[in-house]
């Protein structure tokens, strides 16, 4: 090879050499500003309006939700959007009472209690399934009661106190369609006793719901209760108060579970706040599919007349079948967070939702919100939960780092509960 052309090829080769060695670093800058990385939190304690979980326990009920396929989703909201904590109370008022009285006790009559005219009694047939086998008692028309003033252990027959009368026809076209019939009592109805009884004899074992509302009552007995009862609690704390008066209350509580079974509750005060103590037979939910309810009743008197209240709300009983470990994974790329990962420690298998709200910071350096993440699957036994968050809609916000996870919240949909809430999850 003549020299020329050797000196030519060696110049060619370096060449060649440096531009790939020029290229190198430029590969490499694009492969670390791409490059995955993952950070470890603590997750914040729970505080005040707060939920969480503590002891774990197994529930063999069926899941009400069995779906087995994973779903995930995020979408933005408003950076200033007020994230409320889910109220744990249920508050209840009520100007009225209940009671359930046999067919021998409408043949007799049965007393009740009135605080003011202008009152309803409503007379509504029950269901008896002691036999085993439906049966329903029959309709009452509202020309078959009567209503007397009890007065010094005598019934008053001399005046009429009934304004109007509505027959189950009437009711069920104003919407209440339990084949009911009502009395509206007239303003002679002054407060105290009266004695309600049918003309035309009942079977004895019939059975009627007998309901006296007293509206615009001054007097209304308000109760407080808690929204979830978890079945390792086994107190219902309520408070109960009686309006425009101060006199100590007796009330008796019931409890009716989602199966329709009643159950008598003992009900003791602590302090300021009542008790109602579930059994142990009690404290777990009867069934995954609708609601347990609390009722509690009271019977005193007030500038010595009469009066009875009845008041009820509505609770989920569950089982803390599943729990947020303290420590969760999130995923970075260029500098923002693509996932956060979550373990979950498990007690009985089932469908557990997470979800969470990831918050960054403005120019100005004020925290909103970018999106809302959600995550629903099925879990066998421990195992993870991730959340993704969107990078278009973290671009969108236009907010930066430093980074938060807020509203972190779990759910069992396969008990329809919700098992732990943190208003404040994270700093990332």
């Amino acid at each position: 090879m003549k020299p020329s052309i050797k000196m030519a090829s060696v110049f060619a080769l370096s060449v060649l050499l440096t531009a790939c060695q020029s290229d190198d670093p430029q590969a490499d800058n694009a492969s670390q500003a791409s490059a995955v990385t993952v950070t470890q939190v603590t997750l914040l304690a729970p505080s005040s309006g707060d939920l969480a979980v503590d002891t774990l326990a197994a529930t063999e009920l069926p899941p009400v939700n069995g779906n087995r396929g994973g779903v995930s989703f995020s979408a933005p909201i408003n950076h200033t959007a007020q994230l409320m904590a889910p109220t744990q109370l249920e508050q209840s008022s009520s100007d009225q009472y209940w009671r359930t009285v046999s067919g021998a006790e409408l043949n007799q009559g049965i007393m009740l209690a009135v605080s003011q005219s202008d009152s309803v009694i409503r007379v509504a047939p029950r269901g008896d399934v002691s036999s085993g086998a439906l049966r329903q008692s029959p309709a009452i028309s509202p020309d078959q009661l009567r209503l007397y003033k009890v007065n010094k252990q005598t019934l008053d027959k001399s005046v009429s106190l009934i304004q109007s009368m509505s027959d189950p026809q009437a009711m069920a076209t104003a919407g209440i369609v339990d084949d009911s019939s009502a009395l509206r009592l007239s303003k002679r109805a002054t407060p105290g006793m009266y004695q309600l009884q049918v003309v035309q004899p009942l079977s004895a074992n019939d059975s009627y719901l007998v309901n006296v509302k007293e509206k615009g009552s001054p007097y209304q007995l308000t109760l407080s209760a808690p929204k979830h009862l978890s079945s390792q609690t086994p107190l219902l704390a309520f408070d109960l108060k009686l309006s425009n008066s101060d006199i100590d209350l007796s009330p008796t509580a019931t409890l009716k579970q989602s199966d329709g079974r009643y159950h008598s509750l003992a009900v003791v005060k602590q302090g300021e706040q009542w008790q109602a103590q579930l059994p142990d037979d009690l404290t777990l939910p009867s069934s995954n599919l609708g609601l347990s309810e609390i009722q509690l009743d009271i019977e005193t008197r007030v500038n010595g007349l009469p009066l009875i209240r009845t008041v009820k709300t509505a609770f989920k009983q569950y089982v803390p079948a599943a729990k947020l470990l303290d420590k969760a994974n999130i995923h970075w790329q260029d500098t923002k967070p693509t996932q956060a990962v979550f373990d979950l420690q498990v007690a009985s298998p089932g469908r557990y939702q997470v979800s969470a709200v990831l918050a960054g910071t403005d120019a100005q350096g004020k925290q909103g919100n970018i999106l809302r993440a959600e995550t629903a699957q099925w879990l066998d036994a421990d195992g993870q939960i991730s959340l993704s968050f969107d990078a278009e809609q973290l671009a969108a916000s236009g907010l930066v780092a430093p980074y938060a996870i807020k509203a972190l919240e779990l759910k069992d949909q396969s008990q329809m509960a919700r098992l732990s809430y943190l208003g404040e999850a994270a700093s990332l």
